[in-house]
């Protein structure tokens, strides 16, 4: 009997055929694997653009509308235009009362999420035909508040190199309700020696500090910070007033001229000798210069404003040279004792004045100095009477001599202004 043995033809065909299928997978993993995953990415990037550009519309205008759009936008440009076939856009807004914690306030968060449809190629074989990615990003917008400038720190260099802060020779300097902040990258951007006592909450720098002295910092020092730029902070600055105005002398005292009290309408007058003035805003027209200013400056809710460049005023502190006076509590120049216009060239601060502020046992002087474009030279006051309520900005900040300098800053007593909206992406 003849046997006759299976034949094996076309075995090795279908298993070549599952080899190429399996093939096929892997390739489709590779290559479709790799899109979902550039997709992926590229919609994360996408939604955290949209995210962003709504909370910098809300910022800008307070519309929800607005804010929407922004983020629809932004997607857009990004490649998805939520036209709900290959991809949808849906953008949230939502209060977020406890979010914003320094200072409290009212705060919005934008949540950004992005579904995608990315459609396969070799994956079609093992029946794969599609893939959905789902993208989220959320931002919070804390609304804007008022505060001091510069962090409330009681003395502010905007010096952007050099020492901006120095206590040279041996004066006391005792600073309370606020620090030193010095806007130099200097290794001695704060700046101590010799037999000099320094008193103060804090130091921040952009630089670095150089206390040679006797420093006694309660909060500590901090290092490496941000360095402003003019930009930023240049709208934070009070407006300029419209000097159109004309102080009148009577009964012993100077006037604004009528009707321009609380408005931003100042009010020319000279500075010679000894003046007193009524609540108002005023415009200082003239230059005292480098000798010591002769007379007393006394006044009661009052501001003076500087427009000159290269302004120059000197107090030796007695009573025949001293600046006594107290800023107004409301309007826009409320905190405000002395304002003397930045020089600024191609946005670059300059500094171009001179300023010399001394105390004496009957000082009582309160309000914002805002000087960025001067030096501001501190002489001494009593260590047991007077007053100094002031935050001190300008380009430098630094001692005359031997004296003690006592400081005290009271934020609300001093300047304040509208803090911008802040922005940080949660998720």
């Amino acid at each position: 009997m003849q046997t006759h043995k299976k034949s094996e033809k076309g075995q090795a065909i279908i298993l070549i055929v599952f080899a190429i299928i399996g093939l096929i997978g892997l390739t489709g993993l590779t290559v479709d694997g790799g899109l979902v995953y550039s997709d992926r990415r590229q919609a994360q990037n996408a939604a955290d653009s949209a995210a962003f550009a709504a909370a910098l519309a809300y910022s800008r205008n307070l519309d929800f509308s607005k804010s929407s759009k922004a983020a629809e936008g932004a997607a857009r440009t990004n490649g998805y235009n939520n036209d709900a076939t290959p991809n949808t856009v849906k953008v949230t807004p939502a209060p977020a009362p406890d979010a914003c914690l320094q200072p409290p306030r009212n705060g919005w968060e934008f949540t950004v999420v992005i579904t995608s449809q990315v459609n396969t190629t070799f994956s079609t074989v093992v029946g794969i035909q599609q893939v959905t990615n789902i993208v989220t990003a959320k931002t919070l917008a804390c609304d804007t508040y008022v505060a001091p400038m510069f962090n409330g720190n009681a003395i502010v260099s905007l010096a952007p190199s050099g020492k901006g802060f120095d206590a040279t020779g041996n004066p006391n300097w005792t600073i309370t309700g606020g620090g030193i902040f010095s806007n130099s990258v200097s290794s001695n951007s704060v700046y101590c020696n010799g037999s000099t006592n320094l008193s103060a909450p804090s130091i921040s720098t952009v630089g670095n500090v150089a206390l040679g002295c006797n420093a006694t910092i309660t909060n500590g020092i901090a290092t490496g910070g941000t360095q402003y730029t003019w930009d930023m902070y240049k709208s934070q600055l009070p407006p300029t007033p419209d000097c159109t105005g004309t102080a009148t002398f009577s009964n012993g005292q100077w006037h604004p001229a009528a009707n321009t009290v609380g408005t931003n309408i100042g009010s020319n007058v000279a500075l010679n000798g000894t003046m007193n003035f009524s609540s108002g805003l005023y415009c200082v027209t003239n230059n005292p210069g480098n000798g010591h200013y002769s007379g007393a400056i006394t006044g009661t809710g009052v501001t003076f404003y500087v427009p000159n460049s290269n302004f120059t005023i000197k107090f030796n502190g007695g009573n025949n040279s001293s600046f006594n006076a107290e800023a107004p509590t409301g309007g826009d120049y409320a905190g405000i004792l002395l304002y003397v216009e930045p020089q600024v060239t191609n946005g670059v601060l300059q500094n171009t004045g001179s300023i010399d502020l001394r105390g004496n046992g009957s000082t009582n002087t309160v309000g914002t100095i805002l000087a960025p474009s001067a030096d501001i030279t501190m002489f001494g006051n009593s260590s047991s009477a007077g007053l100094i309520n002031s935050q001190i900005i300008g380009y430098q900040v630094d001692t005359g001599g031997s004296a003690n300098i006592k400081l005290e800053y009271h934020s609300d007593d001093n300047f304040q202004t509208a803090q911008p909206i802040t922005i940080s992406l949660l998720k």
